[in-house]
This record gives C-alpha cells, structure tokens and sequence, in this order.
C-alpha cells in the first residue's frame, strides 16, 4: 500500500509556512529599536569656550546664547549647571537645597 503524502497540501506546507513565520518575527524583533532604559542619553558636544582657552567647555541648553551647563573636569560632560538662570553654575545652597 502507497500512502497518498500529495493529497493535502497544508499539511505537507505547514513546516515550511512555519519556518517563514518564525524567521519574520525573530527579523521583525530584531529591527526594534532599544528600549530608553537600554539606552544612555547622548551628551551633544559643548558649544562654548567660556574661559577663552579655544577648548569647547559649555552649553547652552535653553538657546538664549549664555552658557547654562559647563564641564570643569574635562571629561566631555555638563557637571556644574545654572538652573536658576543668572548665569554662574549654582552651587549647593542655589540649587533648591536647605540652608
């Protein structure tokens, strides 16, 4: 006795169709963006040499073309910031911090 393998063809399709559907869906997931919790927030570079020795060493983060965020120590990113907006890195006592 022969069986008839050719008289269903969803059946003999069936592993392929699931091959393909699970190759899109590992693509598709693959594609995703990282999730903001995966991803650390890019500091632009500083745009302002605010002491005058040709090195960039501040920012302007509210564009009112004063720095408000500066970068004492070299590494590229913002440590003394002016959030009250007078123009000079705040200090303990100025960022909102008890006397």
């Amino acid at each position: 006795m022969h069986s008839k393998t050719s008289a269903n063809p969803v059946r003999r399709f069936t592993p392929f169709l699931i091959t393909v559907g699970l190759g899109l869906s590992v693509a598709a997931h693959a594609a995703e963006p990282e999730s903001p919790d995966d991803m650390q927030a890019e500091i632009p570079a500083a745009t302002i040499d605010s002491d005058g020795d040709g090195t960039m060493d501040a920012w302007d983060r509210n564009t009112d073309g004063k720095a408000d965020a500066w970068d004492s120590d070299g590494d590229s990113k913002p440590d003394l910031l002016d959030t009250d907006g007078d123009g000079r890195p705040d200090q303990p006592d100025d960022a909102g911090q008890p006397d």
